[in-house]
């Protein structure tokens, strides 16, 4: 049934998916129901008798029947299509009926004609398109994995645009222009270019030092920022933060890969503070995105330091930044007297390599293949920095038309990732050949192909063949889970038709999820999903909230995303997204959460919630928290918002034209929630904010870093806060976190609220399926996939709901198929 639209009419066979899936979804809506505790089995089957009509008839046909039918929606006579999308919508987001009607439908009965409506529509829903780009990212993975390189081509891509929430789903938001093409080539060639050694490495032992005991081997801007002394042969940073220490005298004078090595140790710790660095590699001087390379704790003593040891790829002239943090940063009065000032000591800094000896390097002969006619041709000496009798080389052959076309042709075969006709490689190794014929070097001759052919449509483009078969279950699967081009594994069960069996892709999301290339999948998910890419996007007030530093904000990403990471390796329930009993904390977050117990900044520990704690699931975490706040106030509106389409699957549309939207008044003059009570008095925003505004007002609980609050901070007039050195802001009204849902049902603070979608799990199980399934078909969900979306939902819940039950359940199920 699965591959049935690659030999049969597309509109037949459309037909009887639809109804096979919707005779899944019900009868896979009945399990699900009555596993999360929705209803009773009996009451499911009893509710399958029921038509649209029927509910319709029985729900709605008081208010929309007659001369004046409620918001002029009429159900006299037969409804048109255009009634049926409105009363799906308002149906799904548990709208209608409203709250005070009388009669209620239960949540299985909902669903159940939610399902039959999705049915009905079907046949008038265009078909959503699944061919797409990759997206500057996967690109980039791509062709990084393709040729064994390590480039930021990312950077030299415009950003991409997302569509349904996603920037790898097929729609506007991946549109090709020619602008793009030729950033395109720009990538192609850069990658291209680095896949060749133009000089021969330095030894593997070559070692590059910088002892810290005189200040003039540090950055002058450290220097200049004062704060900083030298004990015991070692350079003593007591500021935390930036400008870094930076080991100039260290740094590489060719690009490779380097097992760097730091040695530091903590000056004046005191027993109650814990010191770290935050390491980056990156350019000296230049605005470019320094990469970070890890936290560590700083332990030792002077005469036995800690040695931070990591390996990592360092362009030339790039040097190795160190920041310091200190934590907590202020001296007290302990035992009588002010302790002394703490900082981080470091001794020296080293890196060792190029390790990477190949000359020819490993991309070059993995792209142009051992063959005895190539060689490495000496070109003329440059001129370098620390190096002398430096030449270049480059690649040349003794029969550059035969060399030229094998090469091109054997990368376009693993470039299309699956088998292509003569036809379609000819004109790339035609472009090849042309080059040569112009008088091109045969260096050149090759780069024009393979640039070609890394902006070929067979290269950049998804899911563009005519039927889904066994490679396209491949690409599927490696760029759903890897961002990436599919492995040797997957193309090899591909050519002998083994992906087709949904049990195999079973067996795959196992081995892909063990690869350390699947934490490009839990980095891009959550930060789409959970928003994690805007982390930086907004400052927080630092009168308002000067506890904040980027360790924090660090920390905040390391919880959410090692949260994910956990569920998805231990296979946790997906309810712990909603509440669960612990977290991944460092002693940095754990302080901000008023959690003791825990230690270091360098790991995240897997730690038990006090049962008084208020923390637990994503909307406790502080990465959420700080995203859906603008770094001054918070906003029950857009953290509203957020809760309806990131957790539950319910979209809300714009606000009526000409409205002004809500700014808090920081000022303390009037609260939020009287702001908004004015604001609901016009009928056109009374609707909306009944859905809206009820979870904005539990998360109130949380300040725009997510620190736990019971009142508001603000600038000016106020109480002092206890416990606060030098406070800068004052305490003003007190937090009302209460609320009424639009069901009717009531709360008193966020716990309570919480709970409520703990009792309800359906709403959000769904809205995070669908979300998964749109990430990783690429594709955005219509009314006709309903069913689809039950039988998964099904099928995940008898395996246990955990979140890989989930993954697995998808890339089995008929919408992974689908073209």
């Amino acid at each position: 049934m699965a591959f049935a639209r690659r030999t049969t009419h597309l509109g037949i066979v459309r037909k009887s998916v639809l109804q096979k899936r919707a005779c899944v979804g019900v009868l896979g809506g009945i399990v699900c129901w009555m596993v999360l505790g929705l209803g009773p089995a009996e009451e499911c089957v009893a509710r399958e008798e029921s038509s649209p009509a029927a509910f319709l008839s029985r729900y709605c046909s008081d208010c929309h029947r007659g001369d004046e039918p409620a918001a002029g929606i009429s159900l006299d006579g037969e409804p048109s299509a255009d009634v049926w999308r409105q009363v799906f919508a308002v149906v799904h987001n548990d709208a209608m009926p409203p709250a005070d009607a009388e009669l209620q439908p239960a949540a299985a009965e909902r669903q159940h004609v939610l399902d039959l409506v999705a049915l009905r529509l079907a046949d008038e829903l265009e078909k959503p398109v699944s061919l797409r780009r990759l997206n500057r990212r996967e690109y980039q993975h791509t062709v990084c994995d393709l040729l064994g390189i390590d480039v930021p081509l990312a950077e030299l891509l415009p950003e991409d645009g997302s569509t349904a929430g996603f920037d790898n789903v097929a729609g506007g938001g991946l549109s090709v222009s020619s602008i793009l093409m030729e950033r395109y080539l720009e990538a192609a060639d850069a990658a291209f270019e680095a896949t060749i050694r133009r000089i021969e490495p330095l030894p593997a032992e070559t070692r590059r030092s910088v002892a810290m005991e005189s200040k003039d081997n540090i950055d002058s801007v450290a220097k200049n920022k004062g704060g900083t002394i030298e004990v015991a042969d070692s350079f003593v940073k007591f500021t935390p933060g930036w400008p870094p220490v930076r080991s100039d005298d260290a740094r590489p004078i060719e690009d490779g890969l380097y097992r760097c090595r730091i040695a530091v140790w903590p000056h004046n710790p005191g027993d109650h503070r814990t010191l770290s660095v935050a390491v980056y590699t990156g350019s000296l001087f230049g605005p470019e995105k320094k990469r970070f390379e890890g936290m560590f704790d700083v332990t030792g003593t002077p005469d036995d330091p800690r040695i931070i040891e990591f390996e990592t790829h360092i362009q030339a002239e790039h040097a190795i930044h160190i920041v310091p943090w200190i934590f907590p940063e202020h001296v007290t009065w302990r035992d009588g007297e002010f302790e002394q000032q703490p900082g981080v000591a470091v001794s020296w800094v080293e890196t060792y390599g190029p390790l990477d000896q190949d000359f020819p390097s490993l991309p070059q002969r993995q792209l142009f293949g051992e063959r005895p006619s190539l060689s490495m041709e000496v070109g003329t000496p440059v001129w370098m920095r620390f190096r002398k009798n430096v030449t270049t080389h480059s690649v040349t052959s003794s029969q550059p038309e035969v060399d030229a076309a094998a090469i091109v042709r054997a990368f376009a075969q693993r470039a299309f990732r699956r088998p292509t006709a003569e036809g379609v490689v000819e004109p790339y190794v035609a472009l090849t050949l042309a080059r040569l014929e112009e008088g091109r070097s045969f260096e050149q001759a090759v780069r024009a192909g393979v640039t070609a052919v890394l902006c070929a449509p067979q290269f950049l483009l998804l899911n563009s063949e005519p039927v889904v078969d066994d490679y396209t279950l491949a690409s599927r699967l490696s760029y759903f889970l890897w961002s990436s081009m599919p492995d040797d594994e997957l193309l090899q069960l591909a050519a002998a038709g083994r992906l087709s069996d949904p049990q195999v892709r079973r067996e795959q999301v196992d081995r892909l999820l063990a690869d350390e290339r699947s934490e490009r999948f839990v980095e891009s998910f959550t930060g789409q999903w959970l928003d994690l890419r805007e982390i930086e996007f907004t400052t927080p007030d630092a009168k308002l909230y000067p506890e904040f530093d980027p360790l924090l904000q660090q920390s905040m990403l390391g919880e959410s995303r090692g949260f994910f990471r956990h569920l998805l390796d231990e296979n946790l329930g997906l309810q712990n997204f909603i509440d669960a009993d612990f977290s991944l904390l460092n002693q940095r977050l754990a302080d901000h959460y008023g959690i003791e117990g825990v230690t270091g900044h360098e790991r995240f520990q897997v730690v038990p919630l006090p049962a008084e704690s208020v923390r637990g699931g994503v909307l406790t975490q502080a990465a959420v928290l700080k995203v859906t706040a603008n770094g001054t106030t918070t906003s029950p509106v857009l953290r509203g918002v957020w809760v309806l389409d990131a957790l539950l699957g319910q979209t809300t549309g714009p606000p009526p034209a000409g409205v002004p939207a809500v700014e808090p008044d920081i000022r303390g003059t009037a609260t939020i929630r009287e702001q908004l009570a004015k604001h609901s008095e016009d009928a056109s925003c009374r609707h909306c904010h009944l859905r809206i505004d009820p979870p904005g007002f539990a998360l109130e609980s949380f300040d725009a870093i997510g620190g736990f609050r019971d009142r508001y901070r603000r600038i000016g007039q106020g109480d002092m806060p206890e416990g606060v050195r030098k406070p800068s802001y004052r305490l003003g009204p007190d937090v009302d976190p209460h609320g009424v849902m639009h069901d009717g049902r009531s709360f008193t603070g966020f716990v309570d609220f919480r709970q409520s979608l703990v009792d309800n799990p359906e709403p959000f199980v769904r809205g995070f399926t669908e979300k998964m399934i749109v990430y990783a078909t690429g594709r955005p969900l219509t009314l006709a996939d309903r069913p689809a979306v039950s039988a998964i939902m099904a099928r995940a819940q008898a395996d246990g709901l955990g979140l890989k039950d989930l993954l697995k359940a998808i890339v089995e199920s008929e919408l992974f198929e689908a073209l």
